[in-house]
């Protein structure tokens, strides 16, 4: 059964979003992809200093086991992070 990752981070609301976009797309989309079990993944940004992200894994073992991966000690502060199984989706 599909489980997601959703994990909040604290963002610079002023900071540059060509900037912001070039990290995701260069890095932090690509190691998510990497992981076992990715399915698909959604990066937001409130615009006033939350970003919050969704990445599907294909099991809740995937999805526990990419928390660390997506959330790097070198990366935005996290706000949260958590695992849930996905129940619906449309």
């Amino acid at each position: 059964m599909t489980h997601a990752v959703l994990i909040q981070v604290k963002l610079d609301p002023n900071s540059d979003i060509e900037h912001r976009h070039s990290i995701l797309s260069d890095f932090v989309i690509p190691e998510a992809k990497a992981l076992p079990g990715f399915e698909k993944g959604t990066w937001m940004n409130d615009g006033v200093g939350t970003g919050t992200c969704v990445v599907m894994f294909d099991s809740e073992d995937n999805a526990k086991s990419a928390v660390t991966a997506l959330t790097p000690a070198v990366g935005p502060p996290v706000i949260s992070s958590a695992v849930y199984e996905v129940e619906i989706e449309v």
